[in-house]
């Protein structure tokens, strides 16, 4: 059913969580997987853009090694994260993208998330997964 699947995540264990996700929804459907990762910043010099991604690249590269996700699969990029995930769905024929949600609330909830702009702008399926909350 998927063919192409985009996951976007934060270089995190919340971004493994999703990316766990993704990795077996990718093997379920034999779909190609690439993964994302945005630095959200709009306006930032060409030099410290390069130096903000040359810091994440080691964390994404270790989160994609435990599931053998090879370079050519991993994308790093600097801007509005829901228009560069989507752009980038449309771009590689994605049928699916799959990230993360905190479930925020209250004034977060108004202002929206990088999860609810692509819900209202993906060309193709959405799906959310929901971050496990750490128990004390």
């Amino acid at each position: 059913m998927y063919k192409t699947i985009i996951c976007a995540i934060e270089a995190t264990s919340e971004g493994k969580q999703v990316l766990a996700k993704a990795v077996e929804m990718a093997k379920f459907y034999e779909s190609k997987l690439f993964v994302m990762h945005v630095l959200p910043y709009k306006v930032l010099p060409k030099d410290y853009q390069k130096e903000l991604k040359d810091k994440i690249y080691p964390k994404i590269e270790e989160l994609c090694a435990d599931f053998n996700i090879r370079k050519k699969q991993r994308l790093v990029k600097v801007g509005k994260p829901y228009e560069l995930i989507c752009n980038e769905a449309i771009k590689k024929k994605a049928d699916l993208i799959m990230l993360g949600t905190h479930s925020k609330k209250g004034i977060q909830a108004l202002i929206g998330s990088t999860a609810n702009g692509v819900a209202n702008y993906a060309h193709c399926d959405v799906t959310l997964v929901r971050i496990a909350k750490k128990t004390k």
